[in-house]
This record gives C-alpha cells, sequence and structure tokens, in this order.
C-alpha cells in the first residue's frame, strides 16, 4: 500500500514535469522508481522466503534431535541417563544453530522470537512474527512426522510388549517422544501428584527465562568475551550447552521443553497418530503450559538491547 501511495505521488508530480520539461523525461523518472519499488517489494518478499527457510530448517533439525534422541532413551533403549540425552539435544541445537544464524538469526523458538520483538523491537519488526513462528511449528511438526516414520515399528513393538494402547491412559509413556509431559513418564510412573501443574508451569517460565537471558547477554553486542562482531563463533556452543544443563536438571519434572514449537509441532503429529486425547488436551489437560510458560518466561525481566 505504501509504495502504491508513492507511486500515484509521483504521478501526480509527472503532470507537473509534462508541462515544465516534457513527456519523454517524466515518463523517464516515474518508469525508474516504478522499477526501485517494484525491486523494493521483491526484495521483501526474499528476505520473508529466506526468513522462513532458515527458522523451517534450524527447526526441523532440533526437533529431529530432540524427538529422536528421546525415542533412542524411552522406546529403543539405547541410551542410558539423562545426561546423555540432553548431551544429543544439545548437539542438534548447535547444529541448528550454525546452520541457520546467517539465514534468519536462528530463534527456533516462538519465546525467543517473541523476547526479541518486545525487547530488540528496533531492529526486530513484530511483522515478522507470524513468518518466524509459522515456520517454527511447520519444522517441528515434520520433524516428528519423519521420526515417527523411522521408528513406528519400534513404537509399536513398545506397546505391545509393555500393555499400552495408544490414545488410552498410560499411553503418554509413548507419546512422551512428541509433547512433553509432567512429571516426565519415564521417571515417575505412578505418583504424577509430586508435580502439580503450577509447579510445571513454573518450571517451564524459569527454564525459558534462564535460555533467553544466556541467548540476549551473548548476542549483546557490548559483550566481548566470547568475540566481537561477526566473530562470536562459540554463541551457539555456550546456548546448547545452557540447554543441556537445563534439560537434566529439570528434566524429570517436566521433561524440560522451554520452546512452544517444539512441544506443540510434534504433539499435534501425536493427535494424528493416534495419541488423540493422551495429546491434546493431555491427562492432566496441561499442554496449554507448555506453550504458555516459555512465552512468559522468555520476556518476564528487563535485558540488554
Amino acid at each position: 500500500m505504501e509504495a502504491t501511495n508513492q507511486i500515484a505521488t509521483v504521478e501526480k508530480k509527472n503532470e507537473l514535469l509534462h508541462v515544465e520539461e516534457g513527456i519523454p523525461q517524466a515518463e523517464k523518472i516515474s518508469d525508474r522508481l516504478r522499477r526501485k519499488l517494484t525491486k523494493k517489494r521483491c526484495l521483501t518478499a526474499a528476505a520473508a522466503g529466506q526468513i522462513f527457510a532458515g527458522e523451517f530448517i534450524g527447526t526441523f533439525i532440533l526437533v529431529t534431535a530432540s524427538c529422536t534422541t528421546t525415542t533412542l532413551d524411552v522406546i529403543v533403549g539405547a541410551l542410558s541417563g539423562l545426561w546423555q540425552v540432553s548431551i544429543l539435544i544439545g548437539v542438534g541445537l548447535g547444529i541448528a544453530i550454525y546452520v541457520s544464524a546467517h539465514v534468519s538469526d536462528a530463534h527456533l523458538n516462538p519465546a525467543v522470537t517473541l523476547a526479541f520483538a518486545i525487547v530488540r523491537f528496533r531492529v526486530f519488526k513484530w511483522k515478522k512474527i507470524p513468518i518466524y513462528i509459522t515456520a517454527q511449528m511447520l519444522g517441528a511438526f515434520l520433524a516428528a512426522a519423519i521420526m515417527f516414520g523411522f521408528y513406528h515399528s519400534a513404537v509399536e513393538s513398545f506397546e505391545d510388549n509393555h500393555g499400552l494402547e495408544r490414545g488410552s491412559n498410560g499411553s503418554e509413556r509413548t507419546a512422551m517422544i512428541f509433547g512433553e509431559y509432567f512429571p516426565n513418564p519415564a521417571s515417575v510412573r505412578s505418583d504424577t501428584s509430586i508435580v502439580s501443574m503450577a509447579k510445571a508451569f513454573f518450571i517451564e517460565a524459569w527454564g525459558t527465562a534462564i535460555l533467553v537471558f544466556v541467548v540476549f547477554s551473548l548476542t549483546d553486542i557490548h559483550n566481548t568475551t566470547v568475540g566481537s562482531g561477526e566473530n562470536k563463533v562459540a554463541v551457539p556452543m555456550l546456548i546448547s550447552l545452557t540447554a543441556c544443563f537445563l534439560i537434566a536438571m529439570y528434566g524429570p519434572l517436566t521433561q524440560g521443553s522451554y520452546n512452544p514449537a517444539r512441544d506443540f509441532g510434534p504433539r499435534l503429529f501425536a493427535v494424528m497418530a493416534g495419541w488423540g486425547k493422551i495429546a491434546i488436551p493431555g491427562p492432566r489437560n496441561g499442554f496449554w503450559l507448555y506453550i504458555i510458560a516459555p512465552l512468559i518466561g522468555g520476556t518476564d525481566r528487563r535485558r540488554s538491547a
């Protein structure tokens, strides 16, 4: 709309040029501006596509690592201990950041995107939020779908061996390879009262607050302890290590999501794959807290812009 108004304004000015300087020059100026504004619109569309691609691919890599690692631990039994799980997820996050940072700044998380829009609004515009979050959700959904395509036979075998009926109470034991539950079904299988909904909400908000604080601190232009300018090559590794210790510390309680896209995208696939109400709204109707808590936690304190 702005570009159209600018063209209309120039065309009005050209009416004067027709009289004062002749038609050829007026048409030349009008055509030149039209080409400039058209090019500007094309660049905007190209930038949006670039952002979408970066966030889609980066989130796809992250969620592939997260969902597959959880499957290897819970279903296949190929891993031993929460630290192994958290390390592999952290490696996946690091790779995802290295791959997409130069394309879309590697948010890979709606909580991070919202925090940037609020805190660094001068450089990150709110109109970009739908592009980022849509790409993140779709990347997460596809990652879960492909993971299940590879491991569905293992999941079915696990269900048969443990007498689990998909979509019924108790099947969160397998649904946890997609979305998160509180407490962690693989850690606490009987007494779910040890983690209330309020406690789970606080843990997810608190963990996200720490993660986003670290992201803002490490990417602050005034923080030269990890490099300067474009040479902050250690940042992805440090963010990954932060995610590792947060998952290791709070994973037994909430599985440690801290990322609405990482939870909701795969959870939505789980609904379609037969887990139904166990996936959404969940056995304790708590799926929403893995969306709302990180969004609140990521923006709950002042950070340097």
